[in-house]
C-alpha cells in the first residue's frame, strides 16, 4: 500500500541536520560536569546568517560567568569553551544551517548538532548536558528517515512529528549517472537519455532486464553509504521511501537497512519541497508512533502500584541513578530543571531508554517504568 506523492514542487533551502544518535546520546551522558550546554536560533541562508557569531559569542561570555560562579578558574573555562568558541570565526560554518544550533562543552567532551529546531537562546551549565532540545530530532520523539530516490537525484530527509531537515549522507551518489560510471552502463547496453526520466538501458535482449541490473547497481550503491550513515536503529526508526512505483520493491530486495516502512510515499520526489514529502510520510507513520506512546503509557499505568514505577524528577532521579530506570517517560520541553537533566543522563549510562510523550498524555512531570 501507498500514498500519492502531493502535488506542488519547489525548490528548499532546508540546510544540514545532524541527528543524536544513541552512540552520540550515551557519549554525553557520560560526560561529567562542568557540562555546559548552549542553544540559539540560526539562519539557514539570507542576510540573518550573519547574527550567528554575534549571537554565539554573547552566549558563551554567559557560559564564562556561569563558569566562575561555579568556582572554574578563567584559564579552566577558555579551554573548555575552545571548540564552541572557534565556530565565532569560521564563516562557512554558518552558512547552509537548520533552524538551531546546540552546543555541549565539558571536559574532554564537546559535541555540536545543526537541527530544524528554532530554539531560544539559552545557557545551561550542571553536572549534566541539557539534551532535551533535542530529543525532537532523536528516536525518543518519533524519529524517521525519508529516502527521496529518482534517477537523477538522491536525498535524505531526517523527521519527526514537527520537523524535517537534510540529512548529509557522506559517499551517498546524487545520481543513477553518478553512482554507476559511463563505461560500466555500456555493460548493461548502449545508453541514452528520455527527456527528465534519466537514463534506459537497450542492447541485445530484454530492455526491462537491463533496467532492473543497472537499478540493482544504482540502489546498492545508495544503501550502503546510507546504511552506514543511519547506524544501528535496532529496527526503531522507520525508512519510508519516496518513488515511482517500481523502485519501492527493488529497492527493498537489495537494502540492509533493517526498518523501510511497507508503505511508500509514490511519485516523483524530484524537485518537491521536503516539507511537501514529510507531511506525506508522516501520514504513513503517524498511527505507528500513536500507538508505540499508548503502548508505554499502558504499561506506566499497568505498573502503578507494584514498585515498579517512579514519578516526579527527584524519585527519577534517585532510580537512574542505581540504574533502575529501564524507560525514562518524558515531556521534552518540560520546564527546565537540572535534576531532570541529570536522570536522563543516568538513565542513558544505564541503558536506559528515553520515550517522549506529549504533556497531555503524561502530564509536565516525568516518570520511569523501573527494572526493579
Amino acid at each position: 500500500m501507498s500514498v500519492s506523492m502531493p502535488q506542488g514542487t519547489g525548490v528548499e533551502n532546508l540546510g544540514h541536520v545532524d541527528l543524536l544518535s544513541r552512540e552520540e546520546l550515551r557519549r554525553l551522558a557520560a560526560a561529567s560536569g562542568p557540562c555546559v550546554s548552549i542553544f540559539l536560533p540560526t539562519a539557514r541562508f539570507g542576510p540573518e546568517t550573519l547574527s550567528g557569531p554575534s549571537r554565539l559569542r554573547g552566549l558563551l561570555s554567559e557560559a564564562t560567568t556561569r563558569l566562575a560562579e561555579r568556582g572554574v578558574d578563567a584559564r579552566q573555562a577558555e579551554a573548555l569553551l575552545a571548540p564552541a568558541r572557534s565556530l565565532v570565526g569560521d564563516e562557512p560554518f554558518w552558512q547552509g544551517l537548520s533552524d538551531g544550533l546546540a552546543l555541549f562543552c565539558a571536559p574532554g567532551v564537546s559535541a555540536r548538532f545543526r537541527v530544524p529546531v528554532a530554539f531560544t537562546e539559552e545557557v545551561a551549565v550542571g553536572e549534566a548536558f541539557r539534551v532535551r532540545p533535542l530529543l525532537p530530532v532523536s528516536a525518543a520523539d518519533g524519529l524517521f528517515h525519508v529516502l527521496a530516490l529518482a534517477q537523477n537525484s538522491v536525498r535524505v530527509l531526517a523527521a519527526t512529528r514537527l520537523t524535517v531537515g537534510e540529512l548529509p549522507v557522506p559517499g551517498l551518489p546524487g545520481s543513477m549517472a553518478e553512482a554507476i560510471p559511463q563505461e560500466e552502463m555500456q555493460r548493461y547496453g548502449q545508453s541514452h537519455s528520455v527527456g527528465g526520466n534519466g537514463t534506459k538501458f537497450h542492447g541485445q535482449g530484454n530492455e526491462a532486464d537491463y533496467d532492473k541490473v543497472a537499478l540493482d547497481r544504482y540502489f546498492r550503491a545508495v544503501d550502503g553509504p546510507l546504511v552506514a550513515r543511519l547506524g544501528n536503529t535496532n529496527g526503531d526508526v522507520p525508512l519510508v521511501l519516496a518513488c515511482v512505483g517500481y523502485y519501492a520493491p527493488l529497492y527493498r530486495h537489495v537494502s540492509r537497512y533493517p526498518a523501510i516502512w511497507p508503505k511508500a510515499v509514490e511519485g516523483n520526489p524530484e524537485e518537491l519541497t521536503a516539507a511537501r514529502l514529510h507531511d506525506a510520510a508522516w501520514a504513513l507513520v503517524e498511527e505507528h508512533f500513536a500507538e508505540r506512546g499508548r503502548e508505554w503509557l499502558e504499561r506506566y499505568h499497568h505498573q502503578m502500584g507494584t514498585g515498579r514505577t517512579a514519578n516526579g524528577a527527584a524519585d527519577v532521579l534517585a532510580a537512574a541513578r542505581d540504574g533502575r530506570v529501564d524507560t525514562l517517560l518524558l515531556d521534552a520541553e518540560a520546564a527546565d530543571g537540572s535534576e531532570l537533566d541529570e536522570a536522563l543522563a543516568a538513565a542513558v549510562r544505564h541503558d536506559g531508554r528515553v520515550v517522549c510523550l506529549p504533556a497531555t498524555d503524561l502530564g509536565t512531570e516525568p516518570a520511569a517504568l523501573l527494572r526493579w
